[in-house]
C-alpha cells in the first residue's frame, strides 16, 4: 500500500516539539552512539499500537510527555500518538488538510485533544480500517472454532510491523528474520493472515469457506447414516418375513404377497393388500408344528456347522502355538561358526578315506534345508494368524445364524403357550398381521433413499462453492505464484550485495508457508543459521525484505502492508556502532578501536557499506518505475559521508538528520 512516514516526534514536558521528518525513498539518520537514533524505531512501534513501552530509558523518556507519528496513507495524514504514562490508550486523528500536519512544530500538546485518545484495542481496529482491514471473522472451519471455544484473532496492523521493522539486534541476526516472531502465537497469526494482507482473501472468502466446511461435515454425517438406514430396511424386511411366517403358523393360511425382495422395493401395493386381508384361521392346522420341526432341523444343521468352525479355530490355535515354539527353540540352537574337514588316514596302510567329506557335504545340505525351513517359520506364523482372523469371522456368522433360529423357535413356542393360556388363534393371527403392516409401513418410508437424495444435494452445493472459491480466490495457487515471484526477486537483489563467494550464484529461497529462508544447493538446504559470517546474515535480511516489499508494491493498494521499511544500524557488521563516539564518522578510527579483533580491510568494508546504500537508492527508484509506488526506507546508522554510485549524494539521503554534536532531544540550558 502506498504510504510513508511524514514525522516522528515527541512533545516534551515544556510543550516543545522534537521531531524528525521523512519522505518517500531512502532516508538516513546518521550520528554517533547514544543520540537517540534507535529510539525512532521504538517510538514508531509504540505509536503504531504496541502494548509494550520499549523506548530506551534515558533523556528521551525522562523529558517526553507525548510521542507521535504522522503517517500518510493514500493522501490522508494519520496522526498517531501515545502518552508514556498510559499504555492502554492511543490517539488517532485523520487530517485530509495536509497543511495542518506539514509542519511538525505545530503539533504541540494542544493538538492532542483527550477526546481523540481511545482504548488501545479500538485504536488498532480503527487504524486498521485505513489499511483496508475490515474482516471480522477469519475462520475457515466452524468445527475448529467449536473445538477451540473461541474465535481466531482478527487481522491487526500489529502484524505489519513484522514486515516493516528491522531493529539493531535483528537486522543481522542469524537466528531470527522477523520482528515479534519469538512469540509463537504472533508468528502464526502473521503467516495465517498474510493471504488477507496481500488481498488474496476477503470476508466473503471466509464466509464461503465456512459454508463449505459445514457442508462437508453434513456430508460425512449423511454418509454415516446411510448404512444405518440400510440396516433399518433390512431389519424391517426380516420383521415382515417373520410376521408372514408367524401368521401362517398360527392361522393355517399363507399370505401370498410375493418375494420379500419385491416387497422391499415396492411396499405400497403389499401394504394395501394386507390391510384389506380378512383374518381367517383353521383350528386343526398343523402349520405351527411343521414350521417348528423345520426350524429344529435347520438349527441342528447350523449347530453342526458351528462345531466344525470351532474345531477349525482350535486347530489354527494349536498350529500358531507350535510355530511360535518352533521359532523360539530353533533360535536357541547354537550354530558352529567354522569347521575343519580332513580325510581319515589308516594308521597301518596310510591310505585315505573320503567318507567324512561325503558326510560333510550331506550335513551342509541338511543345514541349508534347515535354514530355509527357519526362514519359512515367520511367514508360516503370519499365514496362520490371517487364517485365525478369517475363522473367527466365520464363527461369529454361524453363532448369529443359530441365535436367529433360536429366536424363531422361541416365537413359535410363545404362540403355543399363548394358546394354552386361552388366547384365541384369531387374536394371535391378527397380531401377526399388524406386525406385517408395521414392517411394510417402515419400508414405505425408505429413509436410505431420502438420505441419498440429501447426499446428492449436499455434494452439488459443495461442488458449486468449491468452484466459486477456485474461480474467485484460489488462494493456494496465488500463494504459490507469490512465493515463486519472491524467489526470483531474492536472486536478483541478493546478487547485488557482497555475499561470500561460496553462496554465489545467489540461490535463496523463501517459504510463505513456514517463513523460512535458505540457500539451496543441489544436495541440501543451507538455512540462515548455518550460513556463517555477519555479512551473509545482513544481506539475507536486506535481500528478503527488499524482495517482499517489491512484491507488495506490485500488488498496488490491494496489499494492506504499507511500503515502509526501517533498518537500524545495518553497517554495524563492518563498523561496530558501540565504538563510535566521535564528532565525525571515521572508519579508520573505528578500525583502530577494534584492534587485533579486526580481520578485514577498512577499504573493503567502506566499499561494502557504500554498495549497501547505493543498492537501497537503486531499489527505491526501480520499484517506483516498475510499480508506481516509491517505498520509504528509513535507515538509522553511524556511517556517513559515503561516495554513492550514480547521481545521488549521501547528503541527499541525510538532509540535515546528522546527530554528531546533538541528539534527538535538544534540551534548553
Amino acid at each position: 500500500m502506498r504510504a510513508f512516514i511524514r514525522h516522528i516526534g515527541v512533545v516534551d514536558q515544556k510543550d516543545k516539539v522534537h521531531s524528525v521528518s521523512f519522505g518517500p525513498g531512502v532516508n538516513v539518520v546518521t550520528g554517533k552512539s547514544s543520540t537517540g537514533k534507535s529510539a525512532l524505531i521504538e517510538i514508531f512501534d509504540y505509536c503504531f499500537g504496541s502494548s509494550d513501552f520499549t523506548i530506551p530509558d534515558g533523556v528521551i523518556t525522562s523529558n517526553s510527555e507525548i510521542y507521535f507519528v504522522v503517517i500518510n496513507v493514500t493522501d490522508v495524514d494519520l496522526v498517531l500518538a501515545r502518552r508514556k504514562d498510559n499504555t492502554k490508550a492511543a490517539f488517532l486523528k485523520p487530517e485530509s488538510d495536509l497543511a495542518k500536519t506539514a509542519d511538525s512544530q505545530k503539533l504541540t500538546g494542544s493538538f492532542f485533544d483527550d477526546s481523540f485518545f481511545i482504548p488501545l484495542t479500538d485504536f488498532k481496529r480503527a487504524l486498521g480500517r485505513y489499511f483496508g482491514l475490515r474482516i471480522t471473522d477469519v475462520e475457515e472451519s466452524s468445527t475448529d472454532r467449536q473445538y477451540r471455544g473461541q474465535k481466531k484473532p482478527r487481522p491487526s496492523i500489529r502484524s505489519f510491523t513484522s514486515f516493516m521493522l528491522q531493529h539493531q539486534n535483528l537486522v543481522a541476526n542469524k537466528h531470527a528474520l522477523f520482528y515479534r516472531f519469538d512469540e509463537r502465537e504472533k508468528r502464526d497469526q502473521v503467516i495465517e493472515h498474510l493471504k488477507i494482507f496481500l488481498g488474496f482473501s476477503d470476508q466473503q472468502y471466509f464466509i464461503k469457506a465456512q459454508e463449505l466446511d459445514d457442508l462437508r461435515k453434513r456430508q460425512r454425517l449423511i454418509e454415516l447414516r446411510i448404512p444405518k438406514a440400510a440396516e433399518l430396511r433390512k431389519s424391517a424386511a426380516n420383521s415382515l418375513d417373520s410376521a408372514i411366517r408367524e401368521y401362517h403358523a398360527v392361522s393355517g393360511h399363507a399370505i401370498d404377497l410375493g418375494e420379500t425382495a419385491e416387497l422391499v422395493s415396492a411396499p405400497a401395493i403389499a401394504l394395501e393388500a394386507i390391510r384389506s386381508l380378512r383374518v381367517q384361521v383353521t383350528s386343526i392346522s398343523g402349520e405351527q408344528i411343521r414350521q417348528r420341526d423345520e426350524l429344529e432341523r435347520k438349527r441342528a444343521r447350523q449347530i453342526g456347522e458351528l462345531r466344525e468352525e470351532q474345531r477349525s479355530l482350535s486347530s489354527i490355535h494349536s498350529s500358531i502355538e507350535f510355530a511360535k515354539r518352533y521359532t523360539s527353540e530353533a533360535g536357541a540352537v547354537c550354530v558352529p561358526e567354522s569347521a575343519k574337514i580332513s580325510d581319515t588316514i589308516c594308521p597301518f596302510c596310510k591310505s585315505s578315506h573320503e567318507g567324512i567329506e561325503v558326510e560333510a557335504n550331506e550335513l551342509s545340505s541338511a543345514i541349508t534345508w534347515l535354514n530355509d525351513e527357519l526362514r519359512k517359520s515367520t511367514h508360516l506364523l503370519e499365514s496362520f494368524e490371517e487364517e485365525e482372523l478369517k475363522a473367527k469371522r466365520r464363527l461369529e456368522g454361524k453363532k448369529a445364524e443359530v441365535l436367529e433360529s433360536d429366536q424363531q423357535l422361541a416365537k413359535i413356542d410363545a404362540q403355543i403357550e399363548d394358546l394354552e393360556k386361552f388366547r384365541t388363534q384369531h387374536e394371535l393371527a391378527l397380531k401377526a398381521k399388524l406386525r406385517a403392516e408395521a414392517a411394510l409401513e417402515s419400508l414405505l418410508e425408505k429413509p436410505d433413499e431420502e438420505l441419498e437424495r440429501q447426499l446428492e444435494a449436499v455434494k452439488s452445493e459443495i461442488k458449486a462453492i468449491s468452484k466459486f472459491l477456485r474461480e474467485n480466490y484460489d488462494v493456494k495457487k496465488k500463494l504459490e505464484t507469490a512465493e515463486s515471484s519472491i524467489d526470483e526477486l531474492l536472486s536478483d537483489f541478493g546478487s547485488r550485495f557482497d555475499f561470500e563467494e561460496s553462496y554465489r550464484p545467489i540461490n535463496l529461497r523463501f517459504s510463505l508457508e513456514t517463513f523460512d529462508l535458505w540457500y539451496e544447493t543441489e544436495e541440501r538446504k543451507v538455512f540462515l543459521r548455518s550460513m556463517g559470517s555477519g555479512a551473509n546474515w545482513l544481506y539475507c535480511h536486506l535481500a528478503l525484505f527488499l524482495a517482499l516489499h517489491r512484491y507488495f508494491a506490485s500488488l498496488g493498494n490491494t496489499c494492506s502492508i504499507p511500503s515502509i521499511l526501517f533498518f537500524d544500524q545495518p553497517s554495524q557488521v563492518y563498523f561496530p556502532s558501540i565504538l563510535d563516539n566521535d564528532t565525525e564518522f571515521s572508519p579508520e578510527a573505528l578500525a583502530t578501536k577494534e584492534g587485533q579483533s579486526r580481520k578485514r580491510s577498512v577499504d573493503e568494508d567502506i566499499v561494502a557499506v557504500t554498495n549497501l546504500y547505493s543498492q537501497l537508492v537503486r531499489y527505491c527508484a526501480e520499484t517506483k518505475e516498475v510499480t508506481g509506488i516509491e517505498p520509504q526506507i528509513i535507515v538509522t546508522d553511524h556511517a556517513d559521508n559515503l561516495d554513492l554510485e550514480g547521481e545521488t549524494k549521501f547528503e541527499d539521503l541525510v538532509q540535515g538528520r546528522r546527530w554528531r554534536t546533538r541528539g534527538f532531544i535538544q534540551l534548553e540550558d
